[in-house]
């Protein structure tokens, strides 16, 4: 592939200015600086780039897949994505490890500043477990009420959209 694009310096390529201004300790706002906030932050905006891989690579398998005759040459291709993701996952269950190094106390210096943010609210995540199959009936209720009441707005209907599409699962039963 040939560089048809100015030269890029490491840090625009990645965007790292924006990327690492992104941290905003919601307890430095109050004036109580709650030192375990920044790592809480990172380990879930971490995820939630995992997360977008792992979303980027279903979507090359799903245009591999949502076709009427498929090429059983890109089934190769497809394997490979499928263990890439399973070696994120691994990597997303690892990163728990690090998380587990604050203590509940220092968790509580800053939890009530986050009321009610929770990780039941990632749509990404949500996302990702409709497109790997998990249907609505199988689903553990939260709270009584439907996880998509938990979901922003600005992405509630992308979530709906992948309920309503059919999932790996669906596209790979097809294909068998």
């Amino acid at each position: 592939m040939k560089n048809k694009t100015k030269p890029q310096s490491y840090n625009d390529y990645l965007k790292l200015e924006s990327l690492l201004s992104c941290q905003e300790l919601l307890s430095d706002k109050i004036g109580e600086r709650a030192h375990d906030e920044m790592l809480f932050i990172i380990t879930h905006q971490v995820y939630e780039l995992w997360f977008k891989q792992i979303l980027f690579e279903l979507d090359s398998i799903f245009e591999v897949f949502d076709t009427d005759k498929i090429d059983e040459s890109h089934i190769g291709i497809v394997v490979g994505r499928l263990e890439r993701i399973n070696e994120i996952q691994k990597l997303l269950i690892d990163q728990i490890k690090i998380l587990e190094t604050m203590t509940p106390m220092d968790f509580l210096n800053f939890r009530d500043l986050l009321t009610p943010a929770s990780g039941f609210q990632s749509a990404q995540f949500r996302l990702i477990e409709n497109k790997f199959g998990l249907k609505n009936i199988n689903r553990h209720g939260y709270g009584g009420v439907d996880y998509k009441s938990r979901i922003d707005e600005r992405t509630i209907e992308s979530v709906k959209d992948s309920e309503r599409s059919r999932s790996l699962f669906d596209l790979i039963e097809n294909w068998l």
